[in-house]
C-alpha cells in the first residue's frame, strides 16, 4: 500500500517563467500532486538520484542537456 496518496511529478525546464506559470496553473492540484519545479537538467538528475517520481516533464530544447538526453 502507497504510504503517499500523492503522485510525484518533476518539471524541468530552463526558463523560469515558464515554471512560475506552471506552479500557478497547477496550483489546484497541490493536495492531488507533491510536485517540483526545477531550472536545470542537472539539478533535476541529482534530485531523481535522491527521490523518485511517478512522472517527469521536461522541456526538450534546454541549453547544456536537451530534453531528450535528459529523458
Amino acid at each position: 500500500m502507497d504510504m503517499n496518496p500523492q503522485k510525484k511529478i518533476l518539471f524541468v525546464d530552463d526558463e523560469t517563467n515558464v515554471l512560475e506559470a506552471l506552479q500557478r496553473m497547477l496550483r489546484s492540484h497541490r493536495t492531488e500532486w507533491d510536485m517540483r519545479f526545477v531550472s536545470q537538467a542537472e539539478e533535476a538528475l541529482r534530485i531523481m538520484d535522491r527521490d523518485q517520481f511517478h512522472v517527469v516533464v521536461s522541456d526538450m530544447r534546454m541549453p547544456g542537456m536537451d530534453g531528450s538526453r535528459f529523458l
